[in-house]
């Protein structure tokens, strides 16, 4: 692992520092893509359960963000 040239101060210093890791190590690209995808899925499945799907999820979807103020 090489040393830092510079010391990362922003949030931006980091993005370049993961784009320049992703371009020297593409498996950091499919590590990375992974974990979102599997992000997703779970998201999917937790709201698919919360609210059912077709027109069933239409209705407690709408109920649901009445009952929050929106």
């Amino acid at each position: 692992m090489a040393i830092l040239k510079k010391i990362p101060r922003t949030d931006m210093d980091y993005v370049r520092i993961f784009a320049e890791k992703l371009k020297n190590n593409n498996t950091l690209f499919l590590q990375h893509k992974k974990l979102i995808d599997s992000q997703i899925k779970a998201s999917r499945q937790l709201i698919s359960n919360s609210f059912g799907k077709g027109i069933k999820f239409k209705k407690k979807a709408r109920k649901y963000l009445k009952q929050r103020g929106y």
